[in-house]
């Protein structure tokens, strides 16, 4: 039994997406190497409170996978209350 994150458990999001509308923005993936490594970069036309949350998250994971230590730091104070006192539309 493999273990999945709470964004794919049915009914885990405190919210309903409208269908057809995840979340409702249009994102682009490109890959840039640098020193032999291959990295996935996601633009997005729009930005949700829980992305640096979840962007956080995974280059931890990455950071723990490749056995190194984590460098990133956490967004400043008035960049996450921006974001958690804007109006967003879901």
């Amino acid at each position: 039994m493999s273990a999945k994150s709470l964004l794919f458990v049915p009914g885990a999001l405190p919210f309903d997406l409208p269908p057809g509308c995840t979340p409702c923005r249009n994102e682009q993936q490109i890959v840039i190497r640098k020193f032999g490594r291959l990295y996935t970069l996601t633009l997005r036309d729009k930005i949700a409170v829980e992305d640096p949350f979840l962007n956080m998250v995974k280059a931890e994971a990455f950071a723990l996978q490749q056995g190194e230590p984590y460098a990133g730091l956490t967004p400043d104070r008035t960049f996450r209350d921006t974001l958690i006192k804007s109006n967003l539309i879901i």
